[in-house]
């Protein structure tokens, strides 16, 4: 970035949201407005909140500088560890010019520790980089000072109406305290607003953070540590973030992260006090030490055990609140695996055999299906004869059901004549596949010499693999797929949902999401409309002009755009910055996530078509949407605390594809229990938004077409 665009209109509004977001990530928000009511607490100590807005500012310019990419900054992933430089390089000296180019020379160690660190841990290690540069750059700061004699030691700042503040137990005044120490605040008034702050961000959080401080301070006193550790907040706030972060920010929510999170608190404790052992000597506080050590550790841990019980954050974390929330509705929308899994064949088949199946999927292998390809009525065969070319199955295509690496190809057993079984070698030929570290599928029984693939290849989902057959332990030609966690052939199996299937039942097609077919259920995969998949391919950089009208309101135009983020996520934008977030697959298009005001036109287009399958012919579907976008701030309040124990506070998303005047429309509707919230009908043309007809539930119509 040159000096001109450093100065330039664009980059001041990226600075001013970049700087309150910086003060909301520490509390682990990303909501500018949480970081302005941060950034008037910090006002208590009026040096602190001078230095600490200085180090958001160099460490914004300095990365813009550099050329970091501009959502990253936007974010506040930079600003908020030069805003606990800024605040801690106050906290003994007077500011003037000498301790202001300190501060400049920290702030540029920071960025690029910052950005160094960053690589490091995400690279190798998959983790956040947390507070650790600001860790790093104050102690170097603090020690630093020994060596410079410019400095003017600072009065305390004592706020004046500190002694108008509540008389309350001791350790509730410890933990407010505490809270405060979080931004170098010593008042107990700038604490209660951060305890506010944290209420109002999420209740999850604010009830982690009461546990992770109380459990830290049982630990700490119950081993007759010292309490001028705790009364000034500046270790305690350790047990305080430790307990969010592991509790709710880094892992999903629940029972057991909670309990995790305690024992964070124990062991922030544990290495707060060995740490002051060192820095005491030096006159350096034990800062974010400890929360985050402790954070990183117990995250990585956490990936690497892969406790379903403990599940890390995989996606940009938000409040406790919205990772719970977006991790169910995503669990519920396209499965555990978060890979497109598909049916291993092309055409009509019926499963012939289905998990806990009477004949062979039982015990270790009870999550297996056996499919074999129909005729006319149903059949599997095409008339008497005992031969396997009878069967409609045999030598039809086998298809890799995911992305993945071969691991294992057996291809030289002879097919059993019909009704005979080799049990000597259960599995026959199969292909045995890698789609991620703990996901193998193990597909059987091809026809002899039919295999096309070899181990070490690469397929994609769909992609040939070989014929089916009879070999193995297989009377009739059919296909046998089961999941497992190992490269170890026949492993025990794993229930395994597919990403989306049709399902035929006396002419009328369903499409089912994120299911498993039952045992004798005729299915298939969704073959893409060729007209609805162009209709959904969005191409960043692509811009629609959109008309809407109302009654009595006249029309209006608004400007689409189709972007990508720095994470890789593709978006839809409006002028006004609402965001539609989606993911555009193979042959269905998917809404993940909106950001933005609930009035906008955006937002009905996301309701709208939220989940489409390419599959333009009369068919129903339906699929889970998250609460918040249709309840109220109290409504939202009651259903944060029930979601971690109940499903039942999400919406349901239903469309339907019919026919009117000969062409095809989606209709599609939200409800919550019996009251429908909205309805649309969308008739699709050559560019979005297609022309839809929109009514709310309030009763207002509206119109969007392409201008």
């Amino acid at each position: 970035m040159n000096l001109k665009d450093l100065f330039s209109r664009n980059t001041f509004s990226l600075l001013i949201e970049s700087t309150f977001k910086a003060y909301s990530t520490v509390l682990f928000s990303n909501q500018k407005s949480i970081g302005v009511y941060i950034f008037l607490s910090t006002l208590f100590n009026y040096r602190a909140a001078l230095t600490g807005f200085l180090g958001i500012l160099l460490s914004n310019l300095l990365a813009l500088f550099l050329g970091v990419h501009k959502d990253k900054i936007r974010k506040g992933l930079y600003g908020f560890n030069g805003l606990l430089v800024g605040l801690s390089i106050s906290l003994y000296y007077e500011v003037d010019a000498k301790l202001l180019l300190v501060l400049f020379a920290a702030i540029v160690l920071l960025v690029f520790v910052t950005l160094s660190l960053e690589h490091v841990l995400s690279y190798f290690f998959g983790l956040p980089v947390l507070s650790v540069p600001f860790v790093i750059v104050s102690i170097i700061v603090y020690m630093a000072f020994f060596n410079y004699n410019a400095f003017t030691y600072a009065k305390v700042i004592v706020f004046p109406y500190d002694s108008y503040f509540p008389k309350l137990p001791v350790n509730l005044l410890f933990y407010i305290k505490s809270l405060g120490a979080i931004f170098f605040q010593s008042s107990p008034w700038a604490g209660l607003c951060i305890v506010l702050i944290l209420l109002l961000f999420s209740r999850i959080a604010f009830i982690l953070s009461l546990l992770g401080f109380y459990i830290g301070l049982w630990f700490h006193s119950f081993l007759f540590g010292s309490y001028s550790d705790i009364s000034a907040g500046m270790v305690g706030f350790n047990y305080i973030l430790s307990a969010i972060a592991v509790g709710g920010i880094f892992l999903v929510p629940s029972l057991h992260t909670f309990v995790l999170g305690a024992l964070a608190a124990v062991v922030s404790s544990l290495i707060a006090s060995f740490a002051k052992i060192f820095l005491v000597n030096f006159s350096i506080p034990v800062l974010a030490l400890p929360f985050t050590l402790v954070s990183l550790m117990f995250l990585f841990v956490a990936r690497l055990l892969r406790n379903p019980k403990l599940r890390a954050v995989d996606f940009l974390p938000g409040s406790p609140e919205n990772n719970l929330d977006y991790f169910k509705t995503r669990k519920e929308r396209f499965g555990e695996s978060g890979i497109d899994i598909r049916l291993p064949f092309s055409g009509n088949w019926k499963v012939s055999q289905g998990y806990d199946g009477k004949y062979t999927h039982q015990d270790l292998w009870k999550e297996s299906l056996d499919f074999m390809a129909i005729g006319p009525e149903n059949s599997y065969r095409k008339g008497l004869a005992d031969d396997l070319s009878d069967y409609y199955t045999y030598a039809l295509p086998v298809l890799a059901p995911a992305n993945g690496k071969v691991v294992k190809v057996v291809a030289h057993l002879p097919d059993n004549p019909v009704g005979e079984m080799d049990v000597e070698e259960n599995w026959g030929n199969l292909v045995l596949i890698e789609h991620s570290p703990y996901l193998f599928s193990q597909l059987s029984h091809f026809k002899k010499d039919s295999i096309l693939v070899k181990e070490g290849d690469q397929v994609v989902v769909g992609s040939k693999l070989g014929q089916a057959g009879n070999s193995g332990r297989s009377a009739e030609p059919h296909i046998h797929l089961h999941f497992q966690s190992n490269s170890e052939v026949g492993s025990t199996t794993l229930p395994v949902n597919f990403t989306q299937f049709l399902k035929l039942n006396r002419g009328t097609n369903q499409i089912v999401f994120n299911d498993v077919p039952a045992e004798d259920d005729t299915i298939g995969n969704v073959i893409a409309d060729f007209n609805l998949k162009t209709f959904f391919t969005l191409n960043p950089g692509i811009e629609y002009s959109v008309n809407v009208s109302k009654k009595k309101a006249g029309d209006s135009q608004e400007i689409w755009k189709n972007g990508i983020d720095f994470l890789g996520n593709r978006y839809i934008e409006d002028s006004k910055a609402n965001r539609l977030y989606f993911y555009q697959g193979r042959d269905f298009f998917a809404c993940l996530d909106y950001n933005g005001s609930k009035n906008s036109f955006l937002f009905f287009f996301f309701l709208s078509v939220y989940r489409v399958p390419f599959y333009l012919q009369k068919g129903k579907w339906q699929d889970q949407m998250s609460y918040k976008y249709f309840s109220s701030f109290f409504s939202k309040l009651a259903k944060d605390l029930i979601h971690p124990f109940s499903d039942k506070v999400a919406s349901v998303w239903s469309a339907e594809v019919r026919e009117l005047d000969s062409q095809y429309v989606l209709s599609a509707s939200v409800k919550m229990g019996n009251r429908i919230l909205f309805e649309s009908d969308l008739t699709f043309t050559s560019s979005l938004p297609g022309h839809m007809v929109i009514r709310d539930q309030n009763g207002d119509t509206w119109e969007l077409s392409h201008s």
